[in-house]
């Protein structure tokens, strides 16, 4: 009884194997385009030198860079302002 019993057991999985159904190809993915942010672009702008005659210097940055630069001056002078100059003006 046994010697025909590996034979059944292939007669029986070959159909179940042949059943599994085949992995169905995924639709490709259709990527949205990143929206770039304009405060990202690179601008580069000639700064002169003090003290020099043979020209500026090039700086370039990003246009939140140059606008957080340009904050922190008018910080900076609106701080000076309100402190005043270090002068007593009562004498």
């Amino acid at each position: 009884m046994f010697k025909f019993m590996p034979p059944f057991l292939i007669a029986v999985a070959t159909p179940a194997i042949a059943q599994v159904p085949a992995p169905q190809p995924q639709p490709p993915q259709v990527t949205q385009p990143v929206k770039k942010d304009p405060l990202d672009k690179v601008v580069c702008r000639t700064e002169q030198t003090l003290g020099s005659r043979l020209g500026g210097h090039r700086v370039c940055a990003t246009l939140r860079e140059w606008q957080e630069q340009a904050q922190e001056s008018r910080d900076a002078l609106e701080k000076i302002q309100q402190q005043g100059y270090g002068i007593d003006p009562s004498g």
